[in-house]
């Protein structure tokens, strides 16, 4: 995460050109101090790729159905066959199968100005994604604060060498007392109650984990979105809230799930 940037690839950047130059909201694109996940380990996650490069995580929901932040796929939802999905396996350039997004959903109510409501739905053809899908939270569904959770991606994994992994990293974060996490973060616009902050000392989501998951016994709690730098102990992590009802039944409404 860089300074109030949404966390996607740095050099194929589809959002933070658009994201307003005072609010500095940086997409999360990196597991700083992770570790390397074992094959199989996270059947639910997803490399999306624009033109072939990976630019951001993605989540499966369906055999036809992911989930990412609308960061990533802003000013480019009516062009789907930019973008594929590399599933399968941990290797962000090889291995595993590509398939061709057929359909962008931004939600309507996004806003690249402070990042609320950061959560765009991929659809491809039925079947087309055979892994394992993740569960969603219910609507409303609670996120206690302290409750461990568990981000993955491909992002950058050092804060100075600008590199992404070559495979899936993940790491450990605790989520934060939304209050104390918008007060953190007021210098930079705060949270809304649409978003929710997590973080663990010297690791964190970075550029190029953008849109990726973040979850909790084996549910999607989040999607990452943005930050202030990258672990950095004075900023938590921000992720789109999944059980809001705003973007829980938006979701509901176009999969069914």
């Amino acid at each position: 995460m860089q300074k109030l940037l949404p966390l996607l690839v740095v050099g194929t950047l589809l959002a933070v050109s658009n994201v307003d130059a005072a609010a500095q909201r940086l997409p999360d694109s990196r597991i700083v101090n992770g570790r390397e996940a074992a094959e199989g380990e996270f059947p639910y996650q997803l490399s999306l790729r624009r033109h072939t490069i990976h630019i951001c995580g993605a989540s499966i929901l369906a055999s036809n159905w992911a989930i990412t932040a609308a960061h990533c796929i802003d000013n480019h939802e009516t062009s789907p066959r930019e973008f594929t999905l590399r599933q399968g396996t941990v290797l962000r350039t090889t291995g595993g199968s590509i398939q061709p997004v057929q359909t962008i959903y931004k939600h309507p109510a996004y806003d690249r100005t402070d990042m609320n409501f950061d959560v765009a739905l991929l659809r491809t053809a039925v079947g087309a994604l055979s892994t394992t899908p993740i569960r969603l939270p219910a609507v409303g569904e609670a996120i206690p604060e302290g409750m461990s959770a568990v981000v993955s991606g491909w992002g950058h994994m050092d804060i100075i060498n600008p590199v992404l992994a070559p495979v899936l990293m993940s790491t450990t974060v605790q989520t934060v007392n939304q209050e104390k996490c918008d007060s953190a973060l007021k210098n930079h616009g705060g949270v809304t109650d649409a978003m929710f902050c997590a973080a663990a000392r010297n690791t964190d989501a970075c550029q190029g984990d953008s849109g990726g998951p973040i979850s909790a016994e084996g549910t999607l709690i989040g999607i990452v979105s943005w930050g202030v730098s990258c672990a950095d102990p004075y900023y938590p992590g921000v992720y789109t809230r999944l059980a809001h009802p705003t973007v829980r039944r938006w979701i509901r409404l176009l999969t069914k799930l």
